[in-house]
């Protein structure tokens, strides 16, 4: 209340007695002064400057109209007393004193009513102003608060995406062979997914061969309703094999209860179309509930399949590595042209040298955590596949320079990959997202054969 954009009145508010009582001693003051200094003209109407006229200018400009038109009245009114009492000088009434003391008091008395209406709208209009920048201030501050949080939490969540996928591959190969991978890393799973999709309340559910969804959780999030079997939004996860979710404008209305008890449902199914289970959301944040939110969950949910479940046509690999990388080439192949997800592909082609040795060991030691490495059995000219998963044609550029980097401390600064006999054939899995053109590179351009890879 003391602030300054307060401070608009022309001088201190005065209540409506004493604005009164001022006006009638202020008025009876100029009289008295006027007798006590001219007792043969009190009103000093024949005086140089007629002073009395400063009453109704003061209380005008203090007060307004009206109370400078009281206080000039009480002037004239003064000035008949005068002369019914006898006063010569006053017998005739001088008219322009009467004008001018009654203009004079009207006068300022209006402007000053005036400016007063001015600096109310101003004032209104100030505290209006004052009360949105009230809010803004209190919501930047919550705001300011919340990106804060957001900031620790990010700085303090040195996962990523890559590292998830790789610590949920590091764990379902410590399993024990033929150990129910699904059950033992459902935990696992569960937070990988709740980590990117922010749910609150979910299940993981197994599906079975013949596509029927067991009722009993293998883990859950939040407390977990019992499942039906007929909800709708399941049968169609089930059905199509995809994940589904309930209208957005259904969610916001309250509305989607009355359709399913859940609002997402994500199935974990690998690239050949194997329905392992169904990750069942009941509670998401409405912020969460989004296109890039929805399609990051069902990537994340593919990878998980595809850990979890052997490629067929990869297992007809005689190599192991070649299985683990035909299997995450396909998925590659199909976040490309299912999710818009970016992948590349690098072949390195190394020649007869004297370095020959040096540098295949050089390109397997700048693996990274999802990257794969295969390499060709043709011992004449070897050729080394390098699958760089969710990375884009920057970031492969990226791990070529690296590349460089590790071949000029080796080497030295005028060495470069083609100097010392290495082709490089490049695949950007990304904008080439036919099977064709992927065949016609790895099997026409880098050399490999269906026994050594499978698409």
């Amino acid at each position: 209340m003391e602030s300054a954009h307060k401070d608009f009145t022309l001088a201190p508010r005065a209540s409506t007695r004493v604005s009164w009582l001022e006006t009638l001693l202020l008025s009876g003051l100029g009289l008295g002064l006027g007798y006590w200094l001219s007792p043969q003209d009190p009103l000093l109407v024949h005086n140089t400057f007629p002073w009395l006229v400063l009453a109704p200018l003061l209380l005008g400009m203090r007060y307004g109209f009206v109370h400078g038109l009281v206080s000039a009245v009480l002037l004239v009114l003064a000035l008949f007393a005068y002369r019914t009492g006898g006063y010569a000088v006053y017998q005739d009434i001088p008219e322009s004193f009467v004008v001018g003391v009654l203009v004079s008091g009207m006068l300022v008395g209006e402007f000053r009513d005036i400016w007063e209406r001015r600096l109310e709208r101003l004032d209104m209009a100030n505290d209006y102003r004052q009360l949105r920048l009230d809010a803004f201030t209190r919501t930047h501050y919550i705001l300011r608060i919340s990106h804060d949080r957001l900031e620790q939490r990010v700085a303090g969540n040195d996962r990523s995406l890559r590292s998830s996928l790789l610590g949920l591959r590091s764990q379902l190969r410590a399993l024990p062979h033929g150990h129910d991978s699904l059950a033992t890393l459902a935990e696992a799973i569960m937070n990988l997914l709740a980590q990117y999709g922010s749910f609150r309340v979910a299940g993981l559910y197994r599906v079975t061969p013949d596509e029927q969804i067991e009722l009993q959780p293998l883990h859950t999030l939040g407390v977990c309703k019992p499942m039906q079997a007929d909800d709708l939004l399941v049968r169609m996860c089930l059905k199509r094999g995809e994940l589904v979710s309930v209208r957005e404008d259904l969610l916001e209305r309250g509305e989607s209860r009355e359709h399913s008890q859940y609002q997402v449902c994500i199935p974990l199914i690998d690239t050949e179309g194997r329905l392992l289970a169904v990750l069942a959301v009941e509670q998401m944040p409405f912020f969460s509930f989004n296109d890039r939110t929805l399609s990051l969950l069902a990537i994340l949910a593919g990878h998980v399949a595809d850990l979890l479940l052997s490629d067929p046509q990869a297992l007809q690999l005689d190599d192991s590595d070649a299985q683990i990388f035909s299997q995450n080439l396909k998925r590659c192949l199909h976040d490309a042209r299912q999710h818009d997800l970016d992948g590349y592909l690098l072949g390195f082609e190394v020649s007869q040298s004297a370095h020959r040795a040096e540098l295949l060991n050089l390109i397997e030691s700048s693996q990274r955590g999802l990257d794969l490495h295969l390499k060709s059995a043709d011992q004449s000219n070897p050729c080394v596949l390098v699958l760089l998963p969710l990375t884009s044609a920057e970031g492969a550029q990226g791990y070529l320079q690296r590349l460089h980097t590790m071949l000029t401390e080796r080497f030295g600064l005028d060495q470069t990959l083609e100097s010392l006999g290495v082709r490089t054939h490049r695949y950007d899995i990304g904008v080439g997202r036919e099977r064709e053109a992927l065949h016609h590179f790895l099997f026409n351009e880098c050399g490999f054969n269906d026994q050594q890879v499978a698409v």
